[in-house]
Parts: structure tokens; C-alpha cells; sequence
């Protein structure tokens, strides 16, 4: 009977029956099942386009939209090398995958660092922050679009300079008074307006 292996929650008995199983018989996968000294490593692959090693830290990294192939499409990246963006090389990062280098020149140097269709840009870390900060200030304008330098704004107070307060339930019903078709329309026809405020909703 083998060693029971620690990493197996299951009895050996569960496993390989009350009568066991020798050795001999057993087969490969149930070998290194059952020997303690084979360690469970599960196999994680790396994410295709993921670094592994930043070796410029005056950039920040980013994967774009860039298709090659029959129905090329490059708007993307050449829009973001108009606004500053510049291609990802060997010489700012090393990826996990080595098939994401594509065309290395003798010296192993590409400025060519893709995945799928996707490329690998970059942009000084300074112009990132800017673009960032730009963007932050953006989301906090559209929750305060009144105020903007008075912090965010509270459903109570979205529209400034209105009076507004918060009702209970038991202040909205002393306040109704159940409308009366009749009695409104008469109240209006003399030069007045219809007093009730409240309809009255039969549930079945």
C-alpha cells in the first residue's frame, strides 16, 4: 500500500478500493497521484500581450486597436500617434510571450510588440497623468454640472436655488386630498381651482 499523499483529501481506500492496487498494476497517472513527492503545480499560461518586465519607467503602456491581414484597419494607433502616442519596442518592455515581437531585426531590437489586433503603444508617463487628470475632472463635472467647484452635488440640491425638501410618508398623506371630478370641475368653472391633489387606487 503507497504512502498517502498529503495533498489528497480522499482516503487511499476511496481511491484505489479496500484491497489496494500494487504498484505494479497501477498506471502512470495513478502512480504520480498517489506519490507524495510530486507536488501539485497547476499550469497558468501568461496572457497573450501581458509584460513581463518594464524596462523604461518613463512610459505608460498601452494595447491599441491595429488590424492587419486582408482588411487592414491602423486609424487607431495613428490617431493616438497624432495626439503624442508612439510604438511600444524591445527596448521599453520584454513580454511574457515572445510571439507577441513580431519582425526582430539581427540585433533582436522591433518596434512591433502585438497581440492579435491589438499593438502596443506608449506615451510619456507626464502626458498620461495629464490625460488622466483631464478625465477625472470630466467624470466629476457630470455628477456636479452646476457647481463645479463646490463638490459633488446630492440628489436634494441638483437643481441649485429651488426649495426642496424630503417628505415622509406620514407628511404626504396629511396633506392629500382625494380629487372629486365633479367637485374640481365646478371649482373651476366658478374661477377657481380643483382643491383635490390625491386620487384614491382600488387594488383587487
Amino acid at each position: 500500500m503507497p504512502d498517502q499523499d498529503p495533498q489528497i483529501a480522499l482516503s487511499i481506500s476511496q481511491l484505489i478500493g479496500p484491497d489496494g492496487i500494487p504498484p505494479t498494476a497501477m498506471n502512470d497517472e495513478l502512480r504520480d497521484l498517489m506519490n507524495p513527492s510530486i507536488s501539485a503545480r497547476p499550469l497558468h499560461l501568461p496572457e497573450s500581450g501581458r509584460i513581463k518586465t518594464v524596462l523604461n519607467s518613463e512610459f505608460v503602456y498601452y494595447l491599441a486597436f491595429d488590424r492587419c491581414g486582408s482588411n487592414p484597419k491602423h486609424e487607431r494607433v495613428e490617431q493616438l500617434r497624432a495626439a503624442g502616442w508612439d510604438y511600444a519596442t524591445t527596448k521599453d518592455v520584454e513580454m511574457f510571450s515572445a510571439d507577441n515581437v513580431k519582425g526582430r531585426g539581427k540585433d533582436g531590437f522591433s518596434n512591433e510588440i502585438r497581440s492579435g489586433d491589438r499593438r502596443l503603444m506608449k506615451i510619456p508617463k507626464w502626458r498620461w497623468q495629464e490625460i488622466r487628470k483631464a478625465q477625472n475632472l470630466a467624470a466629476l463635472q457630470q455628477i456636479n454640472p452646476t457647481r463645479p467647484n463646490a463638490g459633488p452635488m446630492a440628489l436634494g440640491n441638483m437643481t441649485p436655488g429651488m426649495a426642496h425638501h424630503y417628505a415622509d410618508d406620514a407628511a404626504v398623506r396629511a396633506g392629500a386630498r382625494v380629487s372629486d371630478a365633479a367637485t374640481d370641475l365646478a371649482e373651476i368653472v366658478a374661477g377657481g381651482q380643483a382643491s383635490g391633489n390625491a386620487s384614491v387606487a382600488h387594488v383587487k
